[in-house]
């Protein structure tokens, strides 16, 4: 009975806080500061979407389907991964808005791209899985971005999305190399139990660069029973950009 209660009350509530955003701060566009929207018509236009048929099927890699050299010499424990854009603007612009700035109203943007990436996988997976923002993300920014993508993602496409996940402190990955990102994702992702998880699993990021905090996130699905983990973000960092 609460959880019908529940899932009534969540739109409208999801409704009039959009709306009391609206008025008290006017949405302005990601990418070119446009008034009264959050992604005008030009620079949605000039997002670098990942073309999934040419993409790396390990990493979600552009152009990376006959070989790549983002992901050679990397081994994973998620089956796949892929990628809705590239880390370029307006892109980049609106993830560094969405969980930087608070403007959480391109939740639901963020949310689409992903959908749209993540195509066939919606009726494979049985659940989406968000990667936990650490301690210290969390204690500075006052939400966790990858819980509102992973409840938004849900919404969107019916794939339940589970919060089985918990972040260990760990250094900001964007502060660190690549070669140091691996050492400090390694041990930064633990499971919640005792709650039970399914067979198939997307979890989802809003950025991927190495791979590393993916591959922590599978490591732990997996050794909580997963069969399969399939990764899904908003944006690939590519050719050495961090």
């Amino acid at each position: 009975m609460f959880a019908a209660a529940r899932d009534i009350a969540l739109p409208v509530v999801r409704a009039l806080g959009s709306a009391l955003a609206d008025a008290l701060w006017p949405a302005r566009c990601a990418g070119c500061d446009l008034p009264g929207t959050l992604l005008c018509p030009a620079c949605r236009r000039d997002l670098a979407l990942v073309d999934q048929s040419e993409a790396c099927p390990r990493c979600g890699a552009p152009d990376g389907l006959h070989g790549c050299a983002e992901c050679c010499r990397s081994e994973f424990t998620f089956a796949s991964a892929r990628c809705a854009g590239i880390l370029e603007w307006p892109l980049s612009r609106m993830v560094t808005l969405h969980k930087d700035a608070a403007e959480l109203r391109l939740t639901a943007l963020l949310a689409r791209l992903l959908a749209d990436a993540a195509g066939e996988w919606c009726d494979w997976a049985q659940a989406v899985v968000g990667v936990p923002a650490s301690p210290g993300a969390f204690a500075r920014r006052g939400f966790d971005h990858g819980a509102l993508l992973a409840a938004e993602f849900a919404h969107v496409t019916g794939v339940p999305a589970l919060e089985v996940l918990r972040a260990l402190p760990r250094r900001d990955q964007r502060q660190l190399s690549r070669e140091s990102r691996g050492t400090n994702a390694g041990a930064s992702i633990g499971y919640l139990r005792p709650t039970p998880v399914p067979s198939r699993i997307l979890v989802l990021d809003d950025v991927m660069t190495t791979g590393a905090t993916m591959e922590a996130a599978a490591c732990a699905l997996m050794s909580a029973g997963a069969g399969e983990v399939r990764g899904l973000a908003v944006a690939r960092a590519c050719g050495g950009r961090l």
